[in-house]
């Protein structure tokens, strides 16, 4: 199994999505467009998202030089990915893989818990343990471009996925009642009770790293073993770790079948443990 595909695609997209925040004007056919995002590229022809969130389909030799460029990498790097016999069953690389989607890819390759983006409003009810906001999707502020068009509210925010209800944030400190606030927090997987309901409990602070596989005997095509566990798996390699703490790299397709089995699997698991708390 291959991971380095994921996580190429994921930063590119990443990049690609951060560099989208700030609006290109683009003129064609008489009419004039905010572009905010490269969809997809097919043949000559290239899908772009504007500011009032429709899908416009242009030629790519009509675009700006920049547009362009963007368009035309896009396009190598898919087809690279068509051409290649790799895959594994929770890919995102697709033109239209969602930025909800990306996020729980780059959390579970890296092995880091989600990061949570609350906006909303802080509750009349407090709790020792933290700030209580009431994040709702009616509460964002909608944002301007430079030319002054309202850009539609978006459901994730670097790289930060946009959480819905009650939620207790750690660190937060006190606020004044009804104040609107908006934090991008980590997910502690925790849940605590407040007003007889379970709500998600966040943090300022950067959880630490999860392990993505715990310690155990790993055996390589040639049969040779190592006890170790699997931190995290970055561009195809392995970031192994040793119980006197000590840390080697090692290609994840060098493995026996079995062992890239076990991350497979473990990895469906964490995405299945992340998309469940959406």
């Amino acid at each position: 199994m291959r991971f380095s595909i994921i996580l190429s695609a994921t930063l590119f997209f990443c990049i690609a999505l951060s560099s989208a925040q700030r609006p290109e004007r683009l003129s064609y056919k008489g009419n004039s467009y905010q572009i905010v995002e490269i969809v997809e590229v097919k043949d000559d022809k290239a899908s772009l998202r504007t500011t009032d969130n429709k899908t416009i389909t242009i030629p790519v030799r009509f675009l700006s030089s920049r547009l362009r460029a963007k368009a035309e990498n896009l396009q190598k790097r898919l087809d690279k990915i068509r051409n290649s016999n790799d895959s594994t069953s929770l890919s995102v690389v697709k033109a239209n893989a969602s930025e909800t989607e990306i996020a729980i890819q780059q959390s579970i390759i890296q092995g880091t818990p989600l990061k949570r983006w609350v906006n909303g409003t802080v509750s009349n009810d407090q709790s020792d343990a933290g700030l209580v906001v009431i994040s709702s999707v009616t509460a964002l502020d909608f944002k301007l471009d430079r030319e002054g068009v309202p850009l539609p509210p978006k459901k994730v925010k670097g790289s930060a996925i946009f959480i819905s209800g009650a939620v207790m944030i750690e660190g937060a400190g006190k606020k004044p009642f009804n104040q609107h606030v908006e934090y991008i927090a980590w997910d502690t997987g925790q849940r605590i009770k407040h007003n007889g309901q379970q709500i998600p409990k966040l943090s300022l602070k950067k959880v630490e790293a999860q392990l993505l596989v715990k310690e155990r005997t790993w055996t390589n095509a040639g049969g040779n073993r190592l006890v170790a566990s699997l931190a995290s798996v970055i561009d195809g390699v392995g970031n192994f770790q040793r119980s006197d703490d000590t840390e080697f790299k090692y290609p994840i397709e060098k493995l026996s079948e079995e062992d890239q089995k076990v991350i497979n699997d473990t990895v469906k698991e964490r995405y299945n443990e992340l998309r469940s708390t959406l």
